[in-house]
């Protein structure tokens, strides 16, 4: 059985599939922005935190409250100013990250049996079953030679080994070279 590690808190379907999937584990699947950053609020208050959100919708207050760690295309990563709590944010979503990390490696998602058009593509990662669906796990392996896939595995793994510890200069370093 995988670890659970439920202080991990993605967005939506997909977005679980991928930390799950860089991580090895199971994580704390919530079903919008708001509910991620309800959990931060309530649940997480006062405790070590990472949530992972799109950044296509209507910004969020809370990302106000957050000072900018580092970025790359796709990845900002956050830090809130006074909780122990990390946001990454994808944009424009994680199905325009997927597919855009896919052209830049040469990965056909038809190959995986995805479809490789937007609008065809963010249809099937929206699914309830997302989460679950091996064709999207497939793809991940496929693109996991990408530097921001491997930024953000590299920065998430950091971040859970070292908790309460987490040198920002050292995670800086290691969200934009991988």
């Amino acid at each position: 059985m995988k670890n659970r590690i439920l202080y991990v808190i993605p967005e939506c379907y997909v977005d679980t599939n991928l930390i799950e999937y860089l991580l090895d584990a199971h994580v704390n699947h919530q079903h919008s922005c708001t509910k991620v950053i309800s959990n931060l609020k309530g649940s997480y208050k006062d405790k070590f935190a990472i949530g992972i959100i799109d950044r296509d919708k209507k910004q969020m207050g809370y990302i106000d409250e957050c000072d900018e760690i580092a970025k790359t295309k796709h990845l900002t990563l956050l830090k809130h100013k006074t909780q122990n709590h990390y946001l990454i944010t994808i944009k424009p979503a994680v199905d325009g990250f997927i597919l855009d990390c896919a052209l830049m490696q040469s990965v056909r998602p038809e190959d995986y049996g995805l479809p490789s058009k937007m609008k065809d593509f963010t249809k099937v990662s929206k699914s309830v079953t997302s989460n679950i669906d091996t064709r999207f796990k497939n793809l991940f392996k496929a693109l996991r030679s990408n530097q921001e896939f491997r930024n953000l595995q590299k920065s998430l793994e950091y971040m859970v080994i070292n908790q309460y510890n987490i040198d920002q200069e050292e995670l800086k370093q290691i969200f934009e070279l991988s």
